[in-house]
């Protein structure tokens, strides 16, 4: 790897490991509330289990593999796996699996956000370190897919464009409703914002699942 694509390559991992971690979270949510009926549900929706790469170095993990498709197979695969997840959980345990699944999100979101950050040690961040620490650790693609933007509102807010959703068609493929994701993955981001600043607050205007040709966010605080 270069010296200008290597810290590219370890931060993209870095949030694919986090975005890994999320659905362990889930499986322990679920495993510690519902037992033994959760483990039949995980095993059948995940077969071969979570998927963990422990400290497992990004170099040894490549081998000789093109860093670029290896990465986005791993995006796929983690994506595709979290989809399959929420999708069987959902169904097995429709009174209250959506709320432990929100719950799950946002207190993963606020933990990633304590952790990455060191605490409480900064201070409230404002937007600008938000959303700076939003792009360090949310998986939405590759960097060469560019999909975000973002605008300064005159009421001081942040407006956050997506141009393109690429986490709904590995969701909806496992059968998980677009609407789901959508709020699953607002709710986590989230509980990232509101651990970094806790009058942060992040306001959905539009979305391409419901036929909007962007996503538009609204970012407060």
């Amino acid at each position: 790897m270069s010296m200008f694509l290597g810290p590219i390559h370890h931060m993209m991992f870095s949030k694919i490991k986090i975005a890994a971690d999320r659905t362990r979270a889930v499986i322990d949510a679920f495993k510690g509330k519902f037992g033994a009926d959760a483990e039949e549900t995980i095993k059948a929706a995940l077969p071969e289990g979570a998927i963990d790469f422990g400290d497992t170095p990004l170099e040894e993990l490549l081998g000789s593999n093109p860093i670029h498709q290896f990465l986005q197979g791993l995006i796929d695969q983690i994506e595709s796996a979290e989809g399959a997840l929420v999708t069987a959980l959902i169904y097995r345990f429709p009174d209250d699996g959506k709320d432990l699944l929100v719950s799950t999100y946002r207190n993963h979101g606020e933990e990633v956000a304590k952790k990455q950050s060191g605490g409480s040690d900064h201070g409230p961040l404002d937007l600008n370190g938000i959303a700076n620490f939003l792009n360090q650790v949310y998986l939405e693609g590759m960097p060469c897919d560019v999909v975000s933007s973002y605008a300064q509102n005159d009421d001081g807010s942040m407006r956050v464009d997506h141009n393109d959703c690429l986490h709904r068609a590995k969701w909806e493929n496992a059968g998980a409703p677009a609407e789901i994701m959508c709020e699953l993955l607002d709710t986590w981001v989230e509980g990232c914002a509101k651990s970094l600043n806790p009058s942060a607050k992040i306001e959905r205007e539009s979305a391409i699942i419901t036929g909007a040709d962007k996503c538009t966010c609204t970012l407060s605080t």
